[in-house]
Order: structure tokens, then sequence, then C-alpha cells
């Protein structure tokens, strides 16, 4: 009976102690925002239909971390500093919501939601959206649109490399955003409003 009443005490004394030196991990969550949204331009083009796949992004960068490159393509994956949301959906949102205000002319559907009838489609995958340990961000990538009859209409790539104007994360995160709409977007919703002009 001593004996069981001293493994418990040693039980409970482990127990405490472990709890002690556990460390407790907090981490900040960050989601892309639209600065830009309410000054977005219009562009005309005529009435259509467009669906936005889900935008596809490199697998390095599908997890809830943050990640900084190095030049020599060392990923550091940030513990403390998460996506809210993975990047991908958080991307494909928020661009349906930009090409929309801006593109307001074409009715895009995302997800589910297809009408009964084939349009065309918008595929964009995403190579790099990142910052390194310079101070740079990187985003690259591709996209293309297909017609509702299966022919290339429109395609390009993008290549942006902005400076950081400040450390932290909160500051890459505003920046990234910034950079996607600005450098990214943008100029798609112009390309794809010539080829449908």
């Amino acid at each position: 009976m001593k004996m069981k009443g001293y493994l418990f005490v040693l039980f409970l004394l482990g127990s405490m102690l472990t709890g002690c030196a556990s460390p407790v991990v907090t981490s900040n969550e960050y989601l892309l925002m639209d600065a830009g949204l309410n000054k977005a331009q219009a562009q005309l083009t005529k009435k259509m239909s467009i669906q936005l796949m889900p935008i596809v992004v490199a697998n390095y960068l599908a997890g809830n971390e943050i990640v900084l490159v190095t030049k020599q393509g060392e990923v550091h994956r940030s513990q403390g500093n998460l996506w809210a949301e993975s990047l991908a959906p958080q991307l494909t949102r928020l661009t349906q919501q930009r090409l929309e205000k801006t593109l307001p002319n074409i009715t895009w559907f995302g997800g589910q939601r297809l009408p009964s009838y084939a349009i065309a489609i918008l595929n964009i995958e995403v190579d790099d959206f990142y910052a390194d340990l310079q101070g740079m961000v990187h985003i690259s990538g591709r996209w293309q649109v297909i017609s509702a009859m299966g022919e290339l209409t429109a395609t390009d790539t993008f290549h942006v490399k902005n400076r950081l104007p400040a450390d932290g994360y909160t500051t890459m995160v505003q920046t990234l955003s910034a950079s996607w709409f600005e450098k990214v977007i943008d100029p798609m919703a112009k390309e794809i409003a010539q080829s449908f002009n």
C-alpha cells in the first residue's frame, strides 16, 4: 500500500514537472487581404462566363507555414507565423473577388457553381510565393484561359520581385498581397479584357 502511494506521488510530481518544462508555443496567423479592391479599375469586355479553377500552388507552399527561401533554395518554414487558411484557397477566393470587380461583364464561376452549358476556364499555377532572406518577395507562375471550345485564348507567365519596406511577417504578408493583385492579377485582367473585346 505504501509503495502504491509512493508511485502515485512520483507520477504526480513527474506530470507537474513535465507540464512546467513544456514551453507554450504561440503562433501568429495571417490572411492575405486585397486592400485595393475598392479602387480596382473596371475593364470593359463582352458578356461571357468563365470558370476560375482552384489556384494550384507548388507543394512546398501547400502547408500552413509561411516560408522563407534562401538563394541556395533552402526552405525555412515558420512554426510561429502561419497562414490562417492554406494559401491556395485564399488566393482563389481573393482572385475571384478581384476579377469580379475588374471584369464585371464576365460572370465568374468558382467551386461547384457551374452553368449547364460549356464555358471558358481560367487556370492559374503559382510556383513561388515567398520572401527571401535579403528582404525581397518573389511571386511566379503562369495562367491560361481556355475557351468553351477548348482553344487556348490567352496565356502568360508572371515573375514578380518586390522589396519589403520593413522587417516582419506582417509587412511580408502585406507586400505579397499587394504584389499579387497589382503585379499579377491586374495585368492578367487587362490581357483577358483585350482577348475578349
